[in-house]
């Protein structure tokens, strides 16, 4: 494609930050677009749109309020859920850390975008961000030059545009270290993102829904639908402590045990112990590990488990009486020996189980008030007529909605709806 290749960015365009915390810094960005706001608005709506330009997929549309959308940034092989939060066509447009604004101007549109993101990588982000629009015009021109993302915008300015947005917001240029940190992280994610479930496994009589949300680029979360032949699954939730980097490697390895030693005919306990003795040896003094595990049989409608210290799973029947699944023992990792306690419950059509990790349970909202389990469980039970998929959406958009769509930890959820 020669326009492609002859394609240069030009110099960095008036920017500026918001510097919302010690952490993140809200990055807006001004791009004058010769075309009209209905137009534009199409583009950063419509997933074939998207495709041509953005710095990330999505599986449906973007221009819904109120929607759930998957969206999955370049590099990264795992769906994120992203709530559509504000659609007002052609105008304003929000969902995730973005904030998209379109107004009409001398014939075209003045496109603003407010982006939320991690402070050490604004510069990076505007350069990125720069390139996208680039093509985003072309494309609208009817010229199309295919999106340039990740690694791909090394080759076309990317570099340049970093060093001057840098100067710019009257920061230091991120070094060669940060960036290679930052290839490093992206790369960790896409490593981490592909140790989870990639397809949940389908079985009769069972509808499971779930998703990690790691609060960094990686993170101690883990979660895990295992198929033992046409009737029996393995059902496991974990969280590491701590964040990023060194949280994601443990969990990484809890990962590895757990497929090594799972299997039809290990129960819950048995399986718990042996992975107690093995992160024991690989767990330092200051790490821990929450872990629940269960073996769902459909034909006997039975779920056996062993909770390693975990947030206790919500099981609601369908006339509303809620049971706590708690038997099991102490976290993994902290005593070689540690023995623990095996649990089982009858499965009734219409039961909805939620396993959850602490950063869906203690998100805050701005004055620091935890969302907490009660009101997880209230919602469980309000929505237990939901389907598994949909009941999971739920629970994420309230805990999204009040705590402002910023979560300080890792957040997963795993839905089971019994039929």
């Amino acid at each position: 494609m020669l326009e492609r290749e002859q394609y240069t960015p030009g110099p960095a365009n008036a920017a500026q930050i918001r510097k919302d915390g010690e952490k993140k810094w809200t990055l807006i960005l001004v791009r004058e677009l010769r075309h009209s706001p209905e137009k534009v608005w199409q583009a950063l709506t419509d997933p074939a749109h998207l495709l041509e330009w953005a710095p990330f997929d999505t599986e449906g549309s973007l221009g819904t309020a109120g929607t759930t959308v998957k969206l999955t940034w370049a590099g990264t092989p795992t769906p994120i859920e992203t709530r559509v939060t504000r659609a007002d066509a052609p105008k304003v447009l929000e969902y995730g850390d973005m904030r998209w604004e379109l107004e009409a101007f001398d014939g075209g549109t003045r496109l603003t975008l407010w982006h939320t993101i991690d402070r050490r990588f604004i510069s990076m982000s505007a350069a990125g961000w720069h390139i996208c629009f680039d093509v985003l015009d072309r494309l609208l021109i009817g010229t199309p030059i295919g999106r340039i993302v990740a690694g791909e915008a090394m080759k076309f300015g990317w570099p340049r545009l970093n060093s001057e947005y840098a100067r710019q917001f009257g920061i230091e240029t991120p070094s060669l270290r940060l960036q290679k940190q930052a290839q490093e992280y992206a790369e960790a994610r896409e490593i981490q993102q592909a140790l989870m479930p990639k397809e949940i496994p389908r079985m009769p009589g069972l509808e499971i829904s779930g998703s990690c949300r790691p609060a960094r680029i990686v993170g101690g979360d883990y979660f895990d639908v295992i198929k033992f032949g046409a009737s029996r699954l393995g059902l496991c939730i974990a969280d590491v402590s701590g964040k990023g980097m060194p949280a994601a490697l443990l969990m990484s390895n809890l990962q590895a045990v757990v497929k090594a030693l799972a299997a039809e005919n290990t129960s819950p306990k048995e399986l718990v112990e042996k992975v107690n003795r093995v992160m024991w040896h690989n767990t330092k003094e200051d790490k821990f590990i929450t872990l629940f595990y269960g073996l769902l049989d459909i034909d006997r409608k039975t779920l056996q488990y062993a909770n390693a210290g975990h947030n206790a799973p919500i099981l609601t029947r369908e006339d509303g009486v809620q049971v706590r699944l708690e038997q099991g023992g102490l976290i993994v990792g902290a005593f070689q020996e540690s023995v623990y306690d095996q649990g089982e419950i009858a499965l009734r059509p219409g039961d909805r189980l939620v396993m959850f990790t602490d950063g869906l349970s203690e998100a805050a909202d701005g004055n620091g008030e935890e969302f907490g389990e009660k009101r997880l469980t209230e919602a469980s039970f309000c929505n237990r007529q939901l389907s598994a998929e949909a009941l999971h959406h739920c629970l994420l958009d309230r805990v999204t909605d009040f705590c402002g769509g910023e979560f300080e930890d890792d957040a997963t959820v795993l839905v089971i709806a019994v039929s």
